[in-house]
């Protein structure tokens, strides 16, 4: 063996050799980050049969439901359940739960009305159990809507009493409509774009809707958008994920809620209007509102005129070229001084 090829061959023994110990490491330090990921606190390890329940009750009558949990961690947790009045946070119709203290007072309580156990389950991975839990409501309860949410933490619900514990808490939210006549008024209280005129798209929309009822609502529809000549060129729906908006609330769906963006191909120009038309309620009524924007693709424009001008004035030089030419073959047949033969 010459020397190069013994010296090749401990090269490649040792990039062997190093790839071997970069790729152990590599998978111990991703066992060790997936372990991590699956005991941080924020990870319950636990699946929720369904994310929202509704119910229609009548006064004095109660509605029974099972819900449904999976321990879907690599070990065995206790879960312990929890029933919290909750409200509208900001405009997305993100939940805020509320202490005992706080639900006295809150007009659109439901926890006292829920029954369920709080005694904790233990499961083992992927175990699975379904609790049953009923939903009362008083004779004397006004129509109109109330609003808790069955939480289930890894902690007794004695031991928490902050924000930060709930946060740490999942399960699913229960809507209750008591049946009556119910107030049910909304308003749009924004349709927008983000400017007046674009040069081209996307044209992102924002709409925000106001219950000023005390029902909570679901208000869907669609965004039609018509060109200049009242064209229709597109339909954006609005609220497609069916949510809620509820009482003393304002909902807002947008690009990054509800996909409320239209991009248009090819050329376009001119000016659009976009019609709004949702409907909500039972009976369903309606809610409208229009606004307009203009499309100008001025770098477009500017290309297509300048286009224009050159060929105008190649048309000019041609012209000019072209009277030269005859002008010239003219004096050609007929130079200047000569005489014209007379006429037999």
């Amino acid at each position: 063996m010459t020397a190069f090829a013994a010296r090749y061959k401990k090269i490649a023994s040792v990039t062997a050799l190093t790839a071997a110990i970069a790729l152990v490491a590599f998978l111990s330090l991703r066992a060790y980050a997936q372990e991590t990921a699956e005991t941080t606190p924020g990870d319950l390890g636990i699946q929720i049969s369904s994310p929202i329940y509704n119910f229609d009750i009548d006064p004095g009558s109660t509605a029974q439901e099972i819900i449904k949990i999976r321990n879907i961690s690599s070990s065995a947790k206790t879960f312990y359940p929890e029933v919290l009045d909750f409200k509208p946070t900001g405009e997305t119709g993100a939940p805020t739960f509320l202490k005992a203290d706080e639900s006295a007072s809150y007009t659109y309580s439901l926890s006292s009305w829920i029954k369920i156990s709080k005694e904790g389950l233990t499961l083992k991975p992927n175990e699975s159990a379904a609790l049953n839990f009923t939903v009362t409501v008083p004779q004397t309860a006004e129509a109109g809507g109330h609003y808790a949410g069955i939480l289930f933490g890894t902690t007794a619900p004695a031991t928490t009493g902050s924000g930060a514990a709930i946060s740490n808490k999942v399960g699913s939210l229960v809507l209750v409509r008591v049946a009556g006549k119910a107030d049910e008024a909304a308003t749009v209280k924004e349709f927008t774009t983000p400017k007046n005129s674009y040069e081209t798209g996307p044209i992102d929309f924002v709409v925000r809707i106001e219950n000023s009822g005390n029902i909570h609502i679901i208000s869907k529809g669609n965004i039609e958008i018509k060109d200049t000549f009242g064209k229709s060129v597109a339909i954006l729906p609005v609220n497609s994920k069916n949510g809620n908006v509820l009482p003393e609330s304002i909902r807002r769906f947008d690009n990054k809620t509800d996909s409320l963006s239209w991009n248009p191909k090819g050329f376009t120009f001119g000016r659009y209007k976009a019609e709004l038309l949702l409907t909500y309620g039972s009976p369903a009524q309606t809610l409208s509102s229009t606004l307009s924007f203009w499309i100008v693709p001025w770098k477009q424009l500017l290309l297509i005129g300048l286009a224009i001008i050159i060929i105008i004035l190649l048309l000019v030089l041609i012209v000019k070229r072209y009277n030269h030419y005859i002008v010239a073959k003219a004096l050609n047949q007929n130079p200047p001084g000569s005489v014209k033969p007379p006429v037999q």
